[in-house]
């Protein structure tokens, strides 16, 4: 993964491509890591990131009579902040899956940890012998050591399935956005709410955080590449800055039959076509 020369710091993307994401749940699969194959689908479905899933708990996601919750409640670890993500279909089902090939039964572990290691365990075990704060402190540092033995096989993971951009454990953060975003193309406050989401301060962090920001500026450039494909051929440039007015089904509708009534009326086509473009521009979401 190339690194940031001024910052050191290693950009990642979100998997841009659906066949990427079912790669790497599939080798998860055919490898029988049900661990990751839960730590990898948690990223995706919850949006949370890898050190606040690795600290989930069988109670954050069962109540104490088996039947498991529609929401939980976290603290993340790197800001602090509390959030209560909410658990859909899919995050259950990767759960329960989970559950059923490691023969794991979350109520005789309802106090530990969803994916443990024998060090988180044996500081479960031992609670009582530390402070607040050095459990605390050794229980850190317990998920940072698990959260690297799992960045290791997600490299290894994303390599076996050819991935051809950066990614790293953080992409599944960002997919949960970037793809949320393509699946409401014509709702204008999702990326408001992912910004809640996300406890981000601005809402161009947001875009540029979950990539969509990137991919626009991939677009300038391919479309700049165009252009001066078609220059150097001697061919008329593709203007690509026509407006585009997002709209309703049912204003796409009224706007229509408006347009039907007044052609049938025999009105004048340039005064017809400046009222309905102020008619979409007035119902514009």
């Amino acid at each position: 993964m190339a690194k940031n020369k001024l910052t050191g710091k290693t950009e990642v993307y979100p998997f841009w491509s659906m066949d990427d994401i079912k790669n790497m749940m599939d080798y998860f699969k055919m490898k029988e890591m049900w661990h990751w194959y839960w730590v990898f689908n948690a990223g995706l479905l919850l949006g949370r990131r890898v050190s606040d899933t690795l600290s989930f708990r069988w109670s954050d996601f069962f109540y104490e009579n088996g039947r498991m919750r529609d929401e939980i409640e976290i603290k993340e670890q790197k800001t602090g902040k509390v959030t209560r993500p909410y658990v859909c279909g899919a995050c259950k089902a990767a759960l329960q899956l989970y559950i059923d090939k490691t023969s794991i039964d979350p109520m005789e572990n309802y106090n530990g940890f969803i994916v443990t290691t024998e060090q988180k365990t044996e500081l479960l075990e031992n609670q009582e012998e530390y402070s607040e704060r050095e459990f605390e402190g050794l229980l850190y540092r317990a998920t940072q050591s698990q959260a690297a033995a799992y960045r290791k096989q997600f490299k290894i993971a994303a390599d076996a399935c050819a991935i051809q951009y950066p990614v790293s454990t953080h992409s599944t953060r960002k997919t949960f956005g970037y793809w949320s975003v393509k699946l409401h193309p014509y709702d204008v406050t999702t990326v408001d709410k992912l910004q809640g989401i996300f406890s981000h301060s601005d809402r161009n962090i947001t875009l540029r955080y979950i990539g969509i920001a990137r991919e626009d500026e991939i677009k300038l450039y391919n479309d700049m590449g165009d252009f001066i494909t078609d220059v150097e051929a001697g061919k008329k440039p593709v203007i690509k800055n026509s407006p585009v007015l997002p709209l309703k089904s049912e204003d796409f509708r009224e706007i229509l039959s408006k347009c039907w009534e007044m052609a049938a009326n025999g009105e004048d086509k340039f005064d017809g076509i400046n009222k309905l473009i102020g008619m979409a521009e007035r119902r514009m979401i």
